[in-house]
Formats: C-alpha cells, structure tokens, sequence
C-alpha cells in the first residue's frame, strides 16, 4: 500500500434493504415467536427445573419447543390444555417471587397431564419462565 494513500469513504445507497423503524411505528409482538427465558428462576430452589426427574425435563424441552414453532397469536388460540392460561395469583399454594407483582398476569403452560406446570408471565415477546413443578395451585 502506498503510504498517505486516501481511500474513499462508503455511502449509503439508501436501499430497501434496511428498515429503521420509528418511534410511531409499534412492533406486533402477537405475530413473532415466543423467546422463553428462565433467567427470573431461582437455580436449585424448590420450584426450579433442576429439581425435575430427567423424564420430566424432557417434556418439558418438548412442550417448549412446541410451542416455539407458533406464533403468540397461533398459541393463544390454542385451548388450554396446550397452550396457555392465566391463572390468579391467589390460586396458588406456592410463595411466588417478588418479580411477579400483583399487576403482572400470571401465565401457565402444561408440560405434564400429570399436574405439571411453568408459571411465568409474558414480556413483549418473552415468556419468562419462574416456576416450575406440580401442584403449584389447586387443579
């Protein structure tokens, strides 16, 4: 290369093949796939996966990729016993974490016939995952 040489600076072309969005423009999280997230679990507490037999782990790996295939809007359709339900908070016998304040709805999903369950609640689209196991309410 030759030394001082200046090269030119790459413009824009201003093409279609970036979207900005703007602020007025809002997202319809209902039409993406949900992302599930079990960051708000606690690691080895009661009501963590880890505490799940490795058959139970596996289903619920199965039931979670499952749903992941559909979009919210395709899941909420679903009927209950394979998709979600909002559940009240004062239903369940468990103490739920400090995360799921009163105004936050509560989701569960089957992963079991068996009476098992993931409660959490939907954030855009995350579904975060904070417990797990059976008979976190009465069925």
């Amino acid at each position: 290369m030759t030394k001082g040489k200046n090269f030119k600076k790459p413009r824009s072309k201003g093409t279609a093949r970036f979207e900005v969005k703007t602020a007025d423009q809002k997202t319809n999280y209902d039409l993406s796939k949900p992302i599930f997230s079990f960051k708000h679990i606690k690691y080895r507490g009661s009501y963590c996966i880890s505490q799940c037999q490795e058959e139970k782990k596996s289903l619920i790996i199965d039931t979670l990729l499952r749903l992941s295939q559909s979009t919210w809007q395709e899941i909420k359709r679903l009927p209950k016993v394979a998709g979600f339900e909002s559940i009240p908070r004062h239903r369940f016998i468990v103490p739920l974490p400090s995360i799921l304040t009163p105004e936050v709805a509560i989701l569960v999903v089957r992963y079991d016939g068996d009476g098992g369950r993931l409660a959490g609640y939907r954030e855009k689209d995350i579904y975060h995952i904070v417990l797990v196991g059976r008979n976190l309410y009465p069925h």
